[in-house]
C-alpha cells in the first residue's frame, strides 16, 4: 500500500514541478517582452535573468535547460522565447520522450519504403 501512495505522490510532485516551471518561464518570456524597456537595461536585465535561471534550476535540476538559458544574456536574446523552449525540453525529457529514438525509427522507415520501391 505505501508503494502505491509513493508512486502517485511521486507522479503528483512531478506534474506539479512541471507545471510550475512553465509558469514561471511563460510569465519570464512574457515579461521580456512588455518590460523590455525596463529589463533591456544591462544590469537590471541581467540581475532578472539570474533570478529566473536561478528559480527553473532549482526547480529542474537540469543543466541543458540551465546552458539554453544562458542565451538570455546574449544581447538580442531577450526577444526569444528561450525560457519556454528550455522548460518544455526538460518536460519531454522527464516524461520519457526520445526524439533520437524517433528520429532512428523514421530513417529506417524511410530507407525501408527506399528499398521497396
Amino acid at each position: 500500500m505505501k508503494e502505491i501512495w509513493s508512486r502517485i505522490a511521486e507522479s503528483v510532485f512531478s506534474k506539479l514541478r512541471m507545471a510550475l516551471a512553465l509558469t514561471i518561464s511563460i510569465v519570464a518570456d512574457l515579461l521580456d517582452y512588455t518590460a523590455a524597456p525596463l529589463l533591456g537595461m544591462p544590469i537590471i536585465g541581467d540581475i532578472f535573468d539570474l533570478v529566473v535561471m536561478s528559480m527553473l534550476y532549482s526547480i529542474t535540476k537540469s543543466k541543458v535547460s540551465f546552458i539554453m538559458n544562458l542565451a538570455e544574456f546574449i544581447p538580442l536574446g531577450d526577444f526569444l522565447p528561450v525560457y519556454t523552449a528550455s522548460t518544455i525540453t526538460w518536460i519531454l525529457r522527464e516524461s520519457g520522450y526520445d526524439g533520437l529514438f524517433i528520429a532512428r525509427r523514421l530513417l529506417r522507415l524511410i530507407s525501408s519504403t527506399q528499398s521497396n520501391v
